[in-house]
């Protein structure tokens, strides 16, 4: 036996016998010399997550162009001596550093989630004995033994079942669990849903019993693979840092090439000595780089975080808050996150006529509704009373949603859709007039279940079941008027229902009676017909109206989903997707597509049907390809490499995996659709907001820059000092900045469509606007410094500091829109106290023992005034004619 013919064998389509045969293994188990030779020759049976060093985590940190700028900015002004400049900079950094690394550390323990999803021990035959063994070390041969409420500990062929069932929504998405046959042997391209004799590492079985052979262990497991896809998809930078990202290396650029200029100009034309050239060139680059952008992008994204938080939205990437806005494609699981992952009779049919019943999965909220002329109440009564009869356990209905994951979904239907017809205060007495007396479960051959009551002083069998052979075992049909004999016609009635249901997507349940004549009478022959329920796992509550929303935003809604193509179809439907079958592909479809093919096609493609891991993180590449910005959503292991590889990773809060939560960039913490939207508008609303910060920052630097280049072009002494530009970048500027984050939204802000891929949030044509009002500030704050230069240069470097600081304000107005008047916008409450703070800020520095150390002098009042007042209403009366004649977004 070799290891390759382990890893590659399609063991579905193998018999057992011949199963067994390639193993080198039997239905004894291997011995315990050979599982031991085994486990040397293929390792534990666990999943190693590649780790990261905490150091290299914080060192990635400082990667950034305007960083490391800053970086060498201080370290330069150490080596000069401007300790105070230095130490201003690096404390910036740090504080942005250490921001980053937090939310980066806790991102690095997704993969090693992925070990608690298999079991701590297995059962195992081996030598003839059955054991208990660690579940990691388990081997490919060994024969596990599994039963209900057990995690499968490895990838199984079976060789047994008994009744069993596994619910696989963890690795498919299907919502129904799979009943298992070990006798079927399938051709070698069945999709992983329909497997029906394989049993993978990290479901749970649900029903039943079952042995299966290991034919895969550890990272050669289905779930192995996940891991390894999670590995290796690359975790796409969010807009906004591919922007700063750009934008800081434009920054450098500039610094560098104004900079060496300038350094030239002073030392070689204007033969001043090394030091005081190399004092202006840095602070010409203090002044051109931006030291507060990256700070208050940080602290705004931090905001929305929390705001994002409140509408139930856990952001664990603050990048991802701005990142959510220019989304165009919402990917969308089915089970878990468009539906409750959780079964419900959405239909009754009855010859009294036809009934829908509202309400979400296993909640008891909700009402039978009559949908045709003739439903009669009668009917539907008995159907209540026979539903909670045939559930063989007492069910508290306070406690129904915690036995999800413990007992058969259908049943848990059945028994939920009695109590919306009965009441919950009727359940205990329907039990006590229908006393259990036997019970028979489902299996595959009989494909019915039945329970015998003691009833009315008799006994009366429940059952339920397949609708085909309930129907043939049927004698007689249920009226409104009473029993009948069931006739040809009544048979035809009821198969075309079957035939509507099914080809909507239900799975179809049949209910039937019996007034059995004693104990030997057979429960299931001679029935009487009673009704038809349609199952499904139905769409959240509001699901319907926040696609909708959607779709006025620009947002398309994809599902995509492992489960059958009818089932996801008929859900599409219930929450406003326009499907057919041209714009509904299914896995093996998605098999025979080449990724160019793919990417032709996901422009019209709404549902995706039978879809594996793999298949999802094709689709996300195919739509990123086509130059959509995409958001997953997704609850299950099988998510996490598309959550990754998407632009947005949205994992569900409830029922989500900490696998697909780890690797995320949001967590909808009430599991909930229609928070993904709300979601959305507020990434808009940030983004909007993340726009006026930046234009005021760029345009106040610009500012500084034409102040400085321009003094030094007209040969006057270098304007400012570092520390002075320092200063206005990181105190003065941010409380304004941080306040134009927090704008109310904008007229038209959530109908407007997303913003295309190539959309950046600096155009050139803001940037040549940023610059005109960087030289409006330049020649107010150059002019008063030429003119008071002869009161003595510290003087007029007080006035020019001032001057950029106070006109600042006026730019900070006049950025609360790119495309509204000022005087038309809603009241923010936060920038008068912003401006406030920022003045009171400028003001400690002149008026305070702290001028000396600034290099500064105090100003008299008039001073004062004119430089507040003048360059601020300069700003604004250009920006409202710019308004009205040129709209640059």
């Amino acid at each position: 036996m070799g290891q390759t013919s382990v890893e590659t064998a399609p063991w579905h389509s193998l018999s057992v016998d011949e199963v067994l045969e390639k193993l080198g293994s039997s239905l004894r188990g291997l011995s315990e010399e050979e599982a031991e030779r085994r486990l040397q020759a293929y390792g534990p049976n666990i999943l190693e997550a590649k780790r990261r060093h905490p150091a290299l985590i914080f060192a990635r940190q400082f990667t950034n162009a305007l960083i490391l700028i800053l970086v060498a900015a201080s370290v330069i002004s150490g080596f000069l001596g401007e300790l105070l400049d230095a130490a201003l900079i690096l404390a910036v950094v740090f504080v942005m550093g250490v921001m980053g690394f937090v939310q980066e550390y806790r991102a690095e323990r997704a993969l090693q989630e992925l070990r608690k999803l298999a079991s701590p021990t297995a059962k195992v035959i081996r030598g003839g004995v059955t054991k208990v063994v660690e579940a990691s070390r388990l081997v490919p041969g060994d024969i596990v033994l599994v039963e209900e409420g057990d995690r499968v500990p490895a990838d199984l062929r079976l060789v047994l079942s008994d009744n069993l069932e596994v619910d696989e929504s963890s690795l498919t998405g299907e919502s129904a669990p799979v009943q298992k046959d070990h006798e079927q042997v399938l051709p070698p391209e069945t999709p992983l849903g329909d497997r029906a004799n394989m049993a993978f590492m990290g479901t749970t079985v649900v029903r039943g019993r079952g042995r299966g052979v290991v034919v895969a262990t550890g990272p050669r497991t289905l779930l192995g693979g996940i891991t390894r896809a999670v590995e290796e998809a690359e975790e796409q930078p969010t807009p906004l840092e591919v922007e700063l990202e750009d934008l800081g290396r434009k920054v450098g650029f500039v610094i560098l090439g104004i900079s060496g200029v300038v350094f030239a100009t002073t030392l070689l034309v204007e033969k001043t000595s090394l030091l005081t050239a190399l004092l202006v060139a840095i602070a010409l680059a203090v002044a051109a780089v931006p030291e507060g952008l990256p700070a208050i992008a940080t602290g705004l994204l931090a905001i929305g975080a929390r705001k994002m938080a409140e509408k139930k939205a856990l952001v664990r990437r603050l990048a991802a808050v701005e990142a959510l806005g220019s989304v165009n494609v919402i990917c969308t699981d089915k089970t878990g996150t468009v539906t409750r992952g959780e079964m419900m009779v959405k239909y009754l049919w009855t010859t009294g006529g036809e009934f829908e019943f509202t309400g979400e999965g296993f909640r008891v909220e909700g009402e039978a509704r009559p949908i045709t002329r003739d439903a009669d109440d009668r009917l539907l009564e008995k159907v209540g009373e026979l539903a909670l009869a045939h559930t063989a356990y007492t069910i508290d209905v306070a406690g129904l949603e915690s036995l999800a994951t413990r007992k058969s979904p259908t049943e848990l239907a059945v028994f939920v859709m009695g109590v919306k017809v009965v009441g919950p205060g009727r359940v205990g007495e329907v039990k006590e007039k229908y006393r259990l007396v036997s019970e028979n479960p489902f299996d595959r051959f009989r494909k019915m279940r039945s329970t015998v009551h003691e009833h009315n002083g008799g006994l009366v069998s429940v059952v339920t079941g397949a609708p085909e052979v309930v129907l043939k075992n049927s004698a007689g049909i249920l009226r409104p008027s009473g029993e009948e004999a069931i006739t040809p016609l009544d048979v035809e009635t009821v198969m075309k229902r079957i035939e509507y249901y099914s080809s909507q997507g239900f799975r179809v349940l049949s209910i039937a009676y019996k007034r059995l004549s004693g104990e030997g009478d057979d429960p299931e022959n001679g029935l009487v017909f009673v009704g038809l329920m349609a199952i499904i796992d139905p769409p959240r509550e509001g699901v319907r109206e926040a696609v909708e929303e959607a779709k006025r935003m620009g947002v398309r809604t994809v599902m995509v989903t492992g489960d059958h193509k009818l089932t996801a179809m008929a859900v599409a439907r219930m929450i406003g997707l326009e499907v057919g079958e041209d714009n509904v592909l299914e896995g093996w479809q998605l098999d025979r597509m080449s990724d160019e093919e793919l990417a032709r096609v996901v422009d019209k493609v709404s549902v995706y049907a039978r879809v594996t891991p793999e298949h999802k993180l094709r689709i996300v590449r195919a739509l990123k390809k086509r130059g959509y910005r995409v958001a997953m959503t997704g609850d299950g292991v099988n998510d996490a490499p598309a959550l990754k590889e998407a632009d947005v990773g949205v994992a569900m809060g409830v029922r989500g995996t900490d696998v697909a939560k780890e690797v995320s960039q949001l967590v909808l913490l009430d599991d909930n659709y229609a928070t993904i939207v709300e979601a959305i508008k507020m990434g808009r609303w940030i983004y909007e907001n993340l726009k006026k910060p930046i234009s005021y920052l760029l345009s106040c630097n610009l500012g500084e820059v034409s102040s400085v280049f321009g003094a030094e072009l007209l040969g006057l002494p270098y304007i400012l000092e570092p520390v002075h530009l320092l200063w206005i970048n990181v105190t003065t500027d941010a409380f304004p900045a941080l306040a134009l984050g927090l704008e109310p939204p904008e007229p038209g802000l959530y109908t407007r469509p997303p913003r295309p891929r190539g959309a950046r949030l600096v155009t050139g044509k803001k940037l040549l606007y940023y610059t005109l009002t960087g030289v409006v500030i330049a020649a107010f704050a150059i002019g008063l410094f030429a003119q008071s230069l002869s009161k003595g240069l510290e003087y007029a470097r007080t006035v020019a500091f001032t001057t950029i600081a106070l006109s600042e304000f006026g730019r900070a107005m006049a950025s609360r829109s790119e495309r509204h008047s000022l005087f038309r916008l809603a009241w923010n409450k936060w920038l008068p106290p912003a401006l406030l703070a920022s003045l009171g800020l400028q003001l400690i520095v002149l008026y305070t023992p702290l001028s000396s150390l600034f290099r500064v002098v105090p100003l008299g009042p008039v001073e004062l005034a004119v430089i507040a007042f003048l360059p601020s209403a300069a700003i604004i009366l250009i920006d409202e004619v710019r308004k009205k004649v040129w709209v640059y977004d």
